[in-house]
């Protein structure tokens, strides 16, 4: 394991109690995979638990981004949390392995509260990884911030742009008062994602977000500046999207301080329609006459 994961109260394997920690099937589960460019993406896979000390297996029910990602590039970030208040989580870093098309890992999820009373959709695949390191089970301070504050800093970082990145949805998905929002981060020391929650996280407009240190500033703090970066708004209602986009530093007003995120890439990560929205993937018309 590497040093710094270490000096940093991760440990090498899963406790008794940790993977206990994963197995509800009502749960926020991520996986923060690494993109050809380098960049990390971010997916909600429900389908996601801990099967002993040292192994992760999860389930594919749709094609997507994360399950290409991997193959190319086995380095993840993995997170759960629980669903109420007091919020605890957990982070680990995995390898992924290999996959299977059958066996008890498939049954299992397919027999799962989620899944069981579908008839139209399955986990068709598994997914195995091998844990590097995992985090205790952590608490998630609420970290709120004053409404005028928050007005405040909306209106000193706002973009001014014409151009609406984030459509109808996109917004309120980072603008709800309730829903799940985590950053991903690729660490330096490793390659490996990290997956940090913040509940606060907000769009100041169609283009930037911003999020408070107001919890969990050490693990903000972590993230090298110009770096690029994965934001997850998620709903209860299955709806979601991923932001990509470069972390610009950290911004101060009074004394609280809010880092900052410039939206650069917009990725609808919930079915039927999974892709990339934007920008937009010009089409280039098809050629049917030919000249020399």
């Amino acid at each position: 394991m590497n040093e710094d994961n270490n000096r940093s109260g991760w440990d090498s394997e899963f406790s008794d109690e940790l993977i206990e920690f994963t197995q509800p099937d009502i749960m926020v589960k991520l996986i923060s995979t690494i993109d050809s460019r380098g960049w990390p993406h971010l997916t909600i896979i429900t389908s996601n638990r801990a099967k002993s000390r040292d192994q992760i297996v999860w389930g594919q029910f749709f094609a997507g981004t994360s399950k290409e990602n991997v193959q190319k590039n086995p380095k993840q970030g993995i997170f759960y949390m629980t669903t109420e208040a007091p919020f605890k989580f957990i982070q680990v870093k995995a390898d992924f392995t290999h996959t299977k098309t059958e066996g008890e890992d498939l049954d299992y999820f397919n027999q799962s509260d989620f899944f069981r009373y579908f008839t139209y959709i399955n986990v068709y695949k598994i997914f195995y990884n091998n844990v590097i390191a995992v985090t205790p089970i952590r608490d998630l301070p609420p970290g709120n911030i004053p409404r005028k504050i928050i007005k405040a800093i909306e209106k000193e970082a706002k973009t001014n742009l014409e151009e609406k990145r984030l459509n109808v949805i996109g917004y309120k998905l980072f603008t709800n008062k309730i829903g799940v929002r985590a950053i991903a981060y690729i660490d330096p020391s490793d390659g490996f994602p990290i997956i940090i929650p913040h509940l606060q996280l907000n769009a100041i407009d169609h283009n930037r977000l911003y999020f408070p240190l107001t919890a969990l500033k050490e693990d903000f703090l972590q993230i090298p500046v110009n770096s690029k970066v994965a934001v997850i708004g998620a709903n209860f209602d299955m709806a979601s999207q991923v932001v990509k986009g470069t972390f610009t530093g950290i911004q101060k007003f009074e004394e609280t301080e809010y880092g900052l995120i410039d939206i650069e890439e917009i990725y609808n990560s919930s079915p039927p329609i999974v892709g990339k929205i934007y920008p937009k993937i010009e089409s280039v018309p098809k050629v049917t006459d030919f000249h020399l």
